[in-house]
């Protein structure tokens, strides 16, 4: 599979901006789940999913444990399960087509599996979505940012923005805040990437936190003597709340470092669960390295998110040495490793010792 698309012209003229119907943007599309495969991934690894009923042009949710196709009937419903790359490999892998954006703005892979006359009701996302058809056609509509708001389940598409029956391939970008619906035609499966969002107090408070949890100091603040003298002793001049701004502006600055290293260990965690590795014994490095030399793939637990900011790696939140940042970088890109990618590090105690420690924490498997 290849994608076709322009990514700058995409960027320039439609992210965060307008949806986009993008035919065949993937060539010679394989659907990396199957309707069967998806089934048994939700009952035997008890996946949290959703089931979607459409009863009289309504859409509904079901509050019960999924437990199979069989008792569904053949219309009108459909299955989304969230997160699907933590737990299928072929899954992960199809997300990697995506790497040319960053690892940490991709939130999840959500996968909908729908019959004919389910879909999706009428929704509105707080964040962007990329959408991509696989197996079978299903008709999406997408209204205008600034249409009717959706109440009840309704929204007008009379006029919408973009209405296309989407088959093997195509793609839709709905960017955050659009009112979006879908409906199948025929049995199908759409897989939807979610782009992260956050609130900005939501992440101010965030760091704060972690700033007294470390016991940083802030900056001492008291008015400068340009702000004390004045006729009306009653007044917040503007120039009273500016001076208060650039104080916090100043203390932002000088707690930069800081604040890098929050963001990449807080977008290094994923929001979801992750998968356990394969039972396996406790690992000493010698043998970890004996595994390496012989041959033996070294795996990345599906899901598992790794950056980096400069030299300094960061892996489910857990910092990294720095002295070994080159090495980081190849485990950071790749899903598989061999032993002749380690080949030059292999000898080294520290870095074996500390691969070896995420290996016995189930980051990384034979």
């Amino acid at each position: 599979m290849h994608l076709i698309i322009n990514w700058e012209d995409f960027l320039q003229h439609h992210w965060q901006k307008r949806p986009v119907f993008l035919k065949k943007a993937i060539s010679h599309f394989i659907n990396p789940v199957s309707p069967e495969e998806l089934e048994k991934l939700v009952i035997e690894k008890a996946l949290e999913s959703q089931l979607i009923q459409r009863n009289h042009g309504k859409y509904q949710l079901v509050h019960k444990p999924f437990n199979g196709y069989a008792s569904l009937g053949q219309r009108n419903w459909s299955l989304r399960v969230e997160a699907i790359h933590h737990w299928h490999r072929a899954a992960e892998e199809f997300l990697s087509l995506f790497r040319v954006f960053p690892d940490w703005v991709k939130e999840a892979l959500t996968v909908f599996f729908s019959v004919p006359g389910g879909g999706i009701g009428p929704q509105t996302k707080p964040s962007d979505v990329l959408v991509i058809q696989g197996m079978g056609r299903s008709r999406w509509r997408v209204g205008d940012r600034g249409s009717s708001p959706i109440h009840d389940g309704q929204n007008d598409f009379s006029e919408a923005m973009v209405d296309e029956e989407l088959s093997a391939g195509d793609m839709l970008y709905i960017p955050k805040g659009f009112p979006h619906e879908a409906i199948s035609s025929e049995a199908n499966m759409s897989y939807c990437l979610q782009f992260w969002t956050d609130n900005s107090l939501r992440m101010i408070r965030n760091w704060t936190e972690s700033l007294s949890d470390e016991s940083h100091r802030g900056i001492e603040y008291s008015p400068s003597p340009d702000l004390l003298l004045r006729d009306d002793p009653t007044e917040i001049l503007p120039q009273d709340i500016t001076a208060v701004q650039e104080m916090m502006s100043q203390f932002l600055v000088q707690k930069r470092e800081h604040l890098e290293t929050w963001f990449a260990q807080e977008m290094s965690q994923t929001s979801y669960e992750l998968p356990k590795a394969p039972e396996a014994e406790v690992y000493a490095p010698s043998q970890v390295q004996t595994l390496l030399q012989e041959g033996h793939p070294l795996h990345r637990l599906m899901g598992l998110r790794m950056l980096h900011i400069g030299n300094r790696y960061f892996v489910n939140g857990d910092s990294l040495d720095s002295d070994h940042a080159d090495t980081w970088n190849i485990l950071a890109r790749h899903s598989k490793i061999d032993g002749s990618m380690l080949s030059h590090v292999i000898h080294e105690p520290d870095f074996m010792e500390q691969l070896t420690l995420l290996i016995n924490k189930g980051y990384w498997y034979f």
